[in-house]
C-alpha cells in the first residue's frame, strides 16, 4: 500500500521555545517502509483510505541527528478535519485518540500504532459530513487528518489527508448465537485492548509452534513473510507433515502410497457448467509460491488423481458374470441391470429425492463461489442443529430404512454431510507426484530445519500470569523400538517432574489436534468453552493398508486395464485405490488395498497387525484372484489413526451443534495460546482447512501485536474475505 509521506521539519527554535515548523512532502512510500532523512522532525502517516469501524496502523517517526532533546516528551494524538490548523481548533472540535511518549535515546525513532477506527456513529457531524468534500456515490466522508501536539500545546505534526469511508456492511446473522461464528478482527481487538489506539510490539516476540503438520508449517511460513522470525516449531515425531504421510517402499521413492491425505478436489461438472472447488485454490496458490522460491529438489508437481474410472471394479453382493469376471464401473453405468439390488434400489431413490435440495443449483453455486457464505446460510437455516440422520428422518419424514441406507444412523452434523456431497461430486482431482508429503517438505528450505525441534512430544502447557508467558514442556520421546517392546522408560520411583524439558514463549500456536491435546496438562484457568472443545470435539477414525506388488498386474489386463481410480465394493476393506503415479511403467507398485472409516476402523485397529493385513489380502484376492499371491512382495504398511499417539483420529467430524458452540472459542487468545488446524475450520479433513486456519491464527497474533498492515497483507494475498479487519 502506498501513502504520501509528509514531515514537519524543525527549522528553528525561538527564545520562547516556539518550534517553527515547515510542512514538507518528501515521498510516496510504502507505509511499512518510511524513510527518515531530516535533522529534526516528526512525521505522521496513515493510509489514504480508512474504513470506519476497522483496524489500521498509524506511523510516527521522530529523528534528530544532533541528539537534541527538542522532540522528546509526551504527545497527544487527535483525529479531525484537515481544515484545522490551530491548537484551539484541536481542543474544540477534534477527538483525542491517544497519548504517546517520544524518546530521543536513538538517532532515529519510529513508532507504529494500532488504531481501532471508530464506527461512523461515534464521529461528530463535522467529521461525518462536509458538503464540499463528501463523495455521496462512494459513501466517503470528508477528508480527515491526524494531528500531534506536545505538552506545551504546540501542534508539531499533521498527517497526510485520508478519506474516511463508511463501514462495510457485516454479514448479518439471523440468530444471536451466530454473531461470533467467524473471526472479526475489530471485535477481537476490542476484547483484548481497552484503548482504541495502542503501540505495536516489536517483531522479536518469541513464538512457539506446536506441531509440524501443514497448519504449523504454514503458520511459520506466514510469520517469516511479515518479518516475525523469532519462532520455533516443536514436533513430536521425526518427520514433518502430520496427517500428510506418504509411505515409501523403496529408496527411489517411486513406489509409495498415501497413508494420510491423498487427493485434492478441483472442480465439478454440474448442469453443463464447470464449478471450481474454490477453497482448494489456496493449496495450489501456496504450492506455486513455494515452487517459485525453491530449488528443483523441492518442487511440487501436481498430477491427475481419479476417484473412479470406467475399468474400476464394481463388486456388490458377490455378483460376477458367468465366466467369473467382476463387472466394471463403466459396465454397470452402461447397463444398470448389472447392479445387484439387494432391496436397496427403492431406498436409494427415496434418499435421492430427499437430498435433492442439497445438490440444487443454488447450493452448489454458493459452495463453489464462497464456502463461508454457504456455511452462514446453512447456519441460518438451522442445519447445525440437525444430524444428517435427524434431518432426513425427523424433519423430512424419510423412512428408518432409507435413513439408515443414507447415513448408517450417524450423528454427523448436516453441514459436514452437505460439504461431503459437494466435494465428492468432483469430476477433476489432483495429487502430488512423488507423494503428498512433498508438500509439507517444500516448506523446509524456506523455514529452515534449524527452526524445528524433532521428537519433542509436548504434553504440558503452563501460563505465568505475572510475566504473561507460556511454558511448553515435554518428555524425551521413547525410541521406536522400545515403544514396540512396551518399555516403560524411567524408574517409577524417580521424580516425574525432572524428566521434562521446557521452553518459554510470549505466545504459542497450537496445531496439535484436540484428540491429542485433551490428554495434556493444560492451564488450570483455560476458558471453559475452549476446554470443552478440546475435550469433546468428535473425531472420525480410519485405517489404511497399503500392499506392494512386484508388478502392476491390474494394468496388464487386456481391455480391462485399471489405471488409477478406486473400486466400488461392499467388501470389509471398503475402498481400494490404485496408484496414479507412473501408470504404464514396468516394475513394482503399491496399492491402497483398504481404506476404512468410522466405527469399523476401530474394530480393525483392535485386530493384530498380521490379522488385519491378511484380511485385506483376502479381500483383494476376491477382486484379482491368484495374481495377488503371485505378485505380493510381502511388504505392507498399516496405519490406524486411533493407534497413532500424536494424531488419535483421522480428522474432526463435529456432532450436532458443535460448530456454533465451539467455533467462537477458536477466535480468542487464551493464556497466550492460539489454536489452529483443520479441526478449527468450517470444513474438515482437507488440507485447505488447515491452511485457512493458519492464516486466521497468524492474523490473530498480528492484531494482538498491533501489526495491522501485515495482517491485511496476508488476507489480501490469499483473498480471505471471511475475516473482517
Amino acid at each position: 500500500m502506498k501513502i504520501s509521506l509528509f514531515i514537519l521539519k524543525i527549522l528553528s527554535v525561538t527564545a520562547t521555545n516556539l518550534i517553527v515548523l515547515e510542512f514538507v512532502h518528501i515521498a510516496t512510500v510504502s507505509a511499512a517502509a518510511i524513510s527518515l532523512n531530516n535533522d529534526h522532525y516528526i512525521s505522521l502517516n496513515v493510509e489514504r483510505q480508512i474504513v470506519a469501524n476497522s483496524l489500521t496502523n498509524i506511523y510516527i517517526a521522530s529523528g534528530n541527528s544532533n541528539n537534541s532533546s527538542l522532540i522528546q516528551g509526551k504527545y497527544a494524538l487527535y483525529q479531525g478535519s484537515c481544515s484545522s490548523s490551530s491548537i484551539e481548533t484541536i481542543n474544540d472540535t477534534m477527538r483525542q485518540i491517544n497519548e504517546i511518549y517520544i524518546s530521543t535515546n536513538t538517532t532515529t525513532t519510529s513508532y507504529k500504532l494500532s488504531w481501532r477506527v471508530p464506527a461512523t456513529d461515534r464521529l461528530d457531524q463535522q467529521q461525518q459530513f462536509d458538503a464540499k468534500n463528501t463523495d455521496n456515490d462512494t459513501g466517503s466522508y470528508a477528508k480527515n487528518c491526524l494531528y500531534l501536539k506536545n505538552e506545551a500545546d504546540i501542534l508539531v505534526a499533521k498527517s497526510n489527508p485520508y478519506v474516511l469511508q463508511s463501514e462495510h456492511q457485516k454479514k448479518r446473522r439471523s440468530h444471536a448465537e451466530f454473531k461470533h461464528m467467524y473471526l472479526d478482527a475489530v471485535d477481537f481487538d476490542k476484547s483484548r485492548k481497552n484503548a482504541e489506539c495502542t503501540l505495536a510490539t516489536s517483531k522479536d516476540q518469541r513464538i512457539g509452534i506446536i506441531g509440524a503438520g501443514i497448519s504449523g508449517l504454514f503458520s511459520a511460513y506466514l510469520l517469516d513473510q511479515v518479518d516475525f522470525h523469532n519462532y520455533e516449531i516443536l514436533e513430536a515425531t521425526s518427520r514433518v507433515g502430520g496427517r500428510i504421510h506418504t509411505a515409501y517402499f523403496d529408496d527411489s521413492q517411486t513406489v509409495y502410497q498415501e497413508m494420510g491425505a491423498m487427493r485434492l478436489p478441483v472442480e465439478i461438472q454440474y448442469e453443463n457448467e464447470t464449478l471450481p472447488i474454490t477453497d482448494t485454490k489456496l493449496v495450489f496458490q501456496v504450492a506455486e509460491e513455494l515452487n517459485l522460491l525453491n530449488e528443483e529438489s523441492h518442487q511440487i508437481e501436481f498430477i491427475p488423481w481419479y476417484q473412479h474410472r470406467s475399468n474400476n471394479l464394481y463388486f456388490k453382493a458377490g455378483f460376477r458374470f458367468p465366466d467369473g469376471r467382476i463387472p466394471t464401473v463403466g459396465e454397470t453405468q452402461a447397463n444398470p441391470n448389472l447392479t445387484v439390488d439387494s432391496g436397496v434400489a427403492s431406498l436409494k431413490q427415496e434418499v435421492l429425492n430427499a437430498t435433492s435440495s442439497f445438490t440444487s443449483h443454488e447450493w452448489f453455486h454458493l459452495m463453489s463461489e464462497d464456502l463461508y457464505a454457504a456455511h452462514r446460510k446453512a447456519l441460518d437455516e438451522g442445519f447445525d442443529d440437525w444430524s444428517e440422520w435427524g434431518w432426513l428422518h425427523n424433519k423430512l419424514g424419510l423412512s428408518l430404512n432409507a435413513t439408515n441406507y443414507a447415513t448408517g444412523m450417524a450423528a454427523i452434523q448436516l453441514w459436514q454431510w452437505m460439504y461431503d456431497i459437494f466435494v465428492f461430486s468432483s469430476s477433476k482431482w489432483r495429487t502430488i507426484q512423488g507423494g503428498m508429503e512433498n508438500f509439507p517438505r517444500a516448506f523446509l528450505p524456506q523455514i529452515g530445519e534449524e527452526k524445528i525441534t524433532y521428537r519433542a512430544p509436548v504434553s504440558r502447557l503452563e501460563y505465568d500470569d505475572e510475566i504473561q508467558k507460556v511454558t511448553v514442556k515435554w518428555k524425551a520421546a521413547e525410541d521406536e523400538e522400545d515403544s514396540v517392546k512396551g518399555n516403560k522408560g524411567s524408574n517409577s520411583n524417580s521424580n516425574l517432574e525432572e524428566h521434562y524439558q521446557s521452553r518459554t514463549y510470549d505466545n504459542v500456536i497450537v496445531s496439535a489436534p484436540f484428540s491429542v491435546l485433551r490428554t495434556w496438562h493444560l492451564p488450570k484457568k483455560l476458558d471453559y468453552m475452549i476446554r470443552e472443545a478440546i475435550h469433546n470435539l468428535a473425531y472420525s477414525h480410519g485405517c489404511k493398508v497399503a500392499l506392494e506388488f512386484d508388478e502392476r498386474f491390474w494394468e496388464q489386463q487386456y481391455k480391462r486395464s485399471i489405471q488409477g481410480g478406486c473400486d466400488d465394493t461392499d467388501l470389509l476393506s471398503e475402498t481400494t485405490c490404485y496408484p496414479v503415479n507412473n501408470i504404464g511403467h514396468n516394475g513394482p507398485a503399491a496399492v491402497l488395498a483398504s481404506y476404512v472409516e468410522g466405527d469399523l476402523a476401530l474394530s480393525l485397529a483392535a485386530m493384530t497387525e498380521q490379522q488385519h493385513v491378511e484380511r485385506v489380502l483376502e479381500d483383494f484376492k476376491e477382486l484379482h484372484g491368484n495374481l495377488v499371491e503371485k505378485h505380493y512382495t510381502g511388504k505392507y504398511v498399516r496405519k490406524c489413526y486411533s493407534l497413532e499417539p500424536f494424531q488419535s483420529g483421522t480428522y474432526a467430524i463435529p456432532y450436532t451443534g458443535q460448530h456454533k458452540l465451539y467455533m467462537p472459542s477458536y477466535f480468542k487468545i487464551d493464556h497466550g495460546l492460539v489454536f489452529v488446524g483443520e479441526h478449527t475450520d468450517i470444513k474438515h479433513g482437507w488440507i485447505s482447512a488447515a491452511l485457512a486456519s493458519a492464516i486466521r491464527g497468524v492474523v490473530m497474533l498480528l492484531v494482538e501485536f498491533g501489526h495491522i498492515s501485515e495482517a491485511k497483507h496476508i488476507l489480501n494475498r490469499y483473498n480471505i474475505t471471511s475475516i473482517n479487519i
